[in-house]
């Protein structure tokens, strides 16, 4: 059985790519420059991402109170229980099969603001004021509203995607790079062991440097529409993004990223992810 190796934070994890579409390079050219890449002109940009803050205790504890009732109802319509003493924290000890949390995520990774019992779009201005610019969560050459995922990454599971860009999927299809900055926030469960893992400056490699699918990926016998990146550079390395609660990370739609196994023992992740267009 086909395999290949990745490194996160000195730790090594071999897993399966059997019925992986082939791997191969692309073109000579480096995709993101000040023209396709709206984080180019941020301090941070060299890196690729950064965790800033921007929420208060308060107003953290807010939207964590609000997700966690969103995700519970979820639960409860999907799953016909009443969880009681449900937390985020504790979600695979009520969704305890893979067949029942795949119900959940059908439903948490194509999600919008009217889904949630918290005013997601207040954030909008908070991110603007950061970044320096006027955001929309419609892709402005699409037109098309860009849904909201809550990450729910179960302990020792294999609840994650395969080290990806999030731009390949437009640019294999219809030659077209979406002007997006990725948004990652931490909600419940995000450590060391849990965060994540980014690939710091990958956005600047060549493509003729990066070895990827361009049809979707297989990792562990779980298919995925994003394309999966087996190698950047001579390497197969990542780092977990340090990121707390009450803070964004940010990262260029550019940077490799994903392979977020979460090592905990007995607690689930959970992290709110989505993308927003320059206006």
């Amino acid at each position: 059985m086909p395999t290949t190796e990745f490194a996160i934070s000195n730790k090594t994890y071999n897993v399966s790519i059997d019925g992986c579409p082939e791997f191969s390079s692309g073109i000579e050219n480096v995709l993101s420059n000040e023209d396709t890449d709206i984080v180019f002109h941020q301090p941070w940009y060299n890196k690729g991402y950064a965790s800033i803050d921007f929420l208060t205790n308060d107003e953290f504890s807010f939207l964590k109170e609000g997700l966690t009732a969103s995700v519970k109802k979820i639960v409860e319509e999907e799953l016909n229980i009443s969880p009681e003493g449900f937390t985020l924290e504790t979600y695979h000890h009520f969704v305890k099969s893979s067949e029942d949390h795949f119900k959940i995520v059908r439903k948490t990774r194509d999600l919008f603001s009217a889904d949630f019992n918290f005013p997601i779009e207040e954030m909008k201005p908070k991110f603007e004021k950061i970044l320096g610019f006027e955001l929309t969560d419609v892709d402005p050459k699409l037109g098309e509203k860009l849904h909201i995922i809550v990450r729910i990454n179960r302990p020792k599971s294999n609840d994650f995607n395969p080290p990806h860009k999030d731009i390949y999927e437009e640019v294999d299809k219809n030659n077209y790079i979406p002007p997006f900055v990725n948004l990652w926030i931490p909600i419940a469960g995000v450590t060391e062991n849990s965060s994540l893992p980014m690939v710091p400056c990958s956005h600047k490699l060549k493509e003729s440097e990066i070895l990827r699918t361009f049809d979707g990926g297989v990792v562990e016998g779980n298919k995925y529409r994003v394309r999966m990146i087996k190698e950047w550079g001579g390497s197969k390395t990542l780092e977990r993004a340090e990121v707390k609660d009450g803070q964004v990370l940010f990262f260029s739609s550019h940077l490799i990223h994903g392979l977020a196994v979460n090592e905990e023992e007995d607690l689930t992740r959970v992290a709110l992810e989505f993308r927003l267009f320059k206006v």
